[in-house]
């Protein structure tokens, strides 16, 4: 029973954070194509996480970790982020050392430029 509480708490934690995300990005204007519902918008994982790094500020990135593992964050990135380094370049860099601690980051993101 109290290991379903502390799951039941680690999922609801990671949801509130996941609707604060969605909230900062609707706010600011990055999920204007997206209905918004309530206070938030409405998306899939995937595509909150991949608006997250493409536009929250550094400072607000560990709201990401929190609402999201860090495999699937890192999976999310080299999918959908890594392939385009004429959109994302720069970013891609700084995402690889800041955050997935990637010693060179230039040969990292390289192996992912279809």
């Amino acid at each position: 029973m109290q290991r379903n509480l502390e799951i039941m708490s680690v999922q609801k934690h990671r949801l509130d954070k996941r609707l604060l995300l969605s909230k900062q990005l609707y706010d600011s204007g990055y999920l204007w194509s997206y209905k918004a519902i309530g206070d938030h918008a409405m998306l899939p994982d995937e595509e909150l996480i991949v608006n997250s790094l493409a536009h929250l500020e550094f400072e607000d990135m560990p709201l990401l970790f929190e609402a999201f593992p860090y495999r699937q964050i890192k999976r999310v990135w080299q999918q959908r982020m890594l392939p385009y380094p004429d959109f994302y370049g720069t970013l891609n860099l700084l995402l690889a050392v800041l955050f997935f601690h990637i010693k060179s980051p230039k040969k990292y993101t390289s192996k992912y430029v279809e």
